[in-house]
């Protein structure tokens, strides 16, 4: 079966059919035309079958195995090939921005330990830093970014130069503010004129909002 008629029938979320079309081949091989592999696919689309049925598969590569929450399997890929910690996907992300956007805090301080470089930026949709990232996906936990921001820089920039805290403003990811903030995140630096504070009260965070004046 095709590239093309894998990816439908993980479309489809069938993951009977996607199972069998895949017999032995490894997921993280598995690759459309804007090079996500077939489980990034499943995961950031909401199949949730398919993305089950690929994860208990397992066999996944960095990558794969980094959004999947599967520090054991990072661990000794790290340790096989300490090189790939700061390589870009095909579709533009480090392991480290994966991990940081799904929230899987063992795997972050996996790869950070490993010395992964926490400022490498993606070449993706957005142009950020896995601390970004965490900001956006609100699932990291407090340890974990505590240690990302670190590693980082807390008012380190992304591309449209927005910092964390803004995003994390923006996205009402309350604990996200509230570990910058601790980390010392500058809440008075601006983009078009405004804070975190400010856009945090266009997002409609009101209490946020206070929180950050």
């Amino acid at each position: 079966m095709d590239t093309k008629a894998l990816f439908a029938l993980a479309e489809a979320d069938d993951a009977d059919a996607l199972g069998a079309a895949l017999k032995d081949a490894p997921p993280s091989r598995i690759r459309n035309e804007a090079g996500e592999t077939i489980y990034e696919f499943s995961v950031f689309r909401g199949r949730t079958k398919c993305a089950e049925l690929l994860k208990k598969r397992g066999g996944f590569f960095l990558h794969d195995a980094a959004l999947a929450g599967d520090a054991p399997r990072v661990a000794a890929l790290v340790r096989e090939a300490p090189w790939a910690t700061d390589l870009l996907s095909p579709d533009g992300w480090t392991a480290l921005h994966l991990a940081s956007y799904m929230g899987h805090d063992a795997v972050i301080a996996t790869l950070l330990d490993a010395g992964c470089d926490a400022r490498v930026m993606s070449k993706a949709f957005e142009t950020n830093m896995a601390m970004h990232a965490a900001a956006a996906g609100r699932r990291i936990g407090r340890e974990a970014y505590t240690k990302l921001i670190k590693a980082t820089g807390v008012d380190a920039l992304q591309k449209q130069n927005y910092t964390a805290l803004m995003i994390a403003a923006s996205n009402g990811f309350a604990d996200g503010v509230e570990t910058l903030l601790a980390s010392g995140a500058d809440k008075t630096l601006m983009i078009d004129g405004k804070t975190a504070a400010d856009i945090a009260k266009e997002r409609g965070f009101a209490e946020l909002e206070k929180r950050l004046r």
